[in-house]
């Protein structure tokens, strides 16, 4: 059963195969370091600074579902030339630490991972993370965030608690609830229990059962809650990509996202909106247009963190 969810929330183990056309400086070998959470575990984290000497921002990168670090996935890793001059912070999830190395990063996964893992417990690592970085003498203070599915939903909390100087948001929707959604994203077999399965979720988040590769503590973190709501608790530019064939993030809920940011009469969303492309910018031709998309992420970025959100600023033409 893990695998009908691993399309949805492993999304950002594909998004760095887009960034192949975008030139960047190289980097420096990524730092490893280990912080302590308030119960006492361990919590890995990277940071990885360009190789030039002197301030620069941060860029949190949001990894997908599954349990490989982050600092080990490839994909991840080509993830960073998306934001250029940026240190690169990566955070690992609860129960996985830089040495572990699955073969089946949605089967292979440890006992405390299973346990622990959910979105909100990676929002509270960040938290603590970004706090202990303050005041190095590297940093200049600017933060950007970035991550798709499971990782859309984390920047979504991220967002007023950090208050980034840019989020962006690839193919996770964000505008509507997994109640809501689940069922025309998975099998049909797997539909007719969807309900009994997230009331039990709700009713019971510390049990052991494990269904579409996910705890009930972490269906019990995501079942009801719709992530745009947290990105309006923020003032924070958001950029929302949406292809109007995803299967695994349907357009619904990105239209939703987009909708509710207007009737908040809101200007920070940035909503774009692909015709006939679906979960990876393929086209109904199955032509792949993401190399194309990423590369507009990244001046949209580059544009935004100097001037601030697109839609908020006045129209000075005569």
């Amino acid at each position: 059963m893990e695998r009908w969810f691993s399309a949805r929330s492993g999304l950002v183990s594909a998004i760095g195969l887009l960034l192949v056309s975008i030139a960047i400086h190289s980097s420096a070998e990524p730092i490893q370091k280990v912080s302590k959470r308030p119960d006492g575990s361990l919590l890995h984290w990277s940071v990885e600074r360009p190789s030039r000497s002197g301030q620069q921002g941060m860029f949190l990168i949001a990894q997908g579902s599954g349990c490989l670090p982050a600092i080990k996935n490839s994909t991840i890793q080509q993830a960073k030339e998306i934001a250029p001059g940026y240190a690169i912070l990566l955070v690992e999830k609860y129960g996985v630490s830089h040495a572990d190395s699955p073969t089946d990063q949605f089967k292979e996964c440890s006992q405390d991972y299973i346990a622990n893992h959910t979105v909100e417990q990676r929002a509270l690592d960040v938290v603590q993370v970004v706090d202990e970085l303050r005041g190095d003498d590297w940093w200049n203070g600017k933060l950007v965030l970035f991550g798709g599915s499971e990782g859309g939903d984390l920047v979504a909390r991220l967002a007023p608690r950090l208050n980034p100087d840019a989020a962006v948001v690839f193919s996770s929707g964000l505008g509507e609830s997994f109640a809501k959604v689940l069922k025309s994203l998975v099998p049909p077999h797997v539909a007719k229990e969807v309900d009994a399965k997230l009331n039990f979720a709700r009713a019971n988040p510390k049990s052991a059962e494990v269904w579409g590769g996910n705890s009930m503590r972490w269906w019990a973190d995501v079942v009801d809650r719709v992530p745009v709501n947290d990105l309006l608790k923020s003032h924070s530019p958001v950029l929302l990509i949406q292809g109007t064939e995803d299967k695994s993030s349907p357009v619904s809920s990105g239209r939703a996202a987009r909708d509710a940011y207007t009737s908040a009469g809101r200007c920070e969303l940035t909503y774009w909106e692909y015709p006939g492309y679906d979960h990876y910018m393929t086209d109904t031709d199955g032509v792949n247009h993401r190399n194309q998309v990423f590369e507009r992420i990244a001046g949209w970025l580059a544009i935004t963190v100097r001037d601030g959100a697109p839609g908020c600023t006045p129209d000075t033409a005569e």
